[in-house]
């Protein structure tokens, strides 16, 4: 679903930017309990060497998507949305062979509560 549809619910527009340092699984979202997350938007940025980046819902079996990063790459995928049915589940990332400091990244989404479904 695009942005207007949810802007057009009434629902507002929410950033999340993080900074990932060191390998391993970092919690990139975490929405309001009774919400479920809806991202519309990915940028992702490696000021370092490169490597990959995973996302998963809550679960952690369900990976959304994988990226292979250059070095001092910048990737916005075109996503049509990833929709997490858990309520209160968060986002997270999976950095492999990326530098300390080296991953920024920006999710555009919603926080839609669960009584809304």
């Amino acid at each position: 679903m695009s942005n207007e549809f949810y802007l057009d619910k009434g629902y507002s527009q929410l950033v999340k930017s993080v900074v990932l340092s060191g390998a391993g699984t970092h919690s990139v979202w975490i929405p309001k309990v009774g919400h479920r997350v809806v991202v519309t938007s990915v940028n992702i940025s490696c000021t370092d060497a490169g490597g990959t980046i995973a996302f998963y819902f809550d679960n952690g079996n369900d990976r959304i998507a994988q990226y292979s990063l250059g070095a001092s790459a910048f990737i916005a995928p075109v996503i049509g949305g990833w929709e997490s049915t858990v309520a209160s589940g968060r986002i997270f990332a999976n950095k492999a062979a990326i530098p300390v400091d080296a991953v920024s990244i920006n999710l555009t989404g919603f926080e839609i509560p669960v009584s809304a479904v």
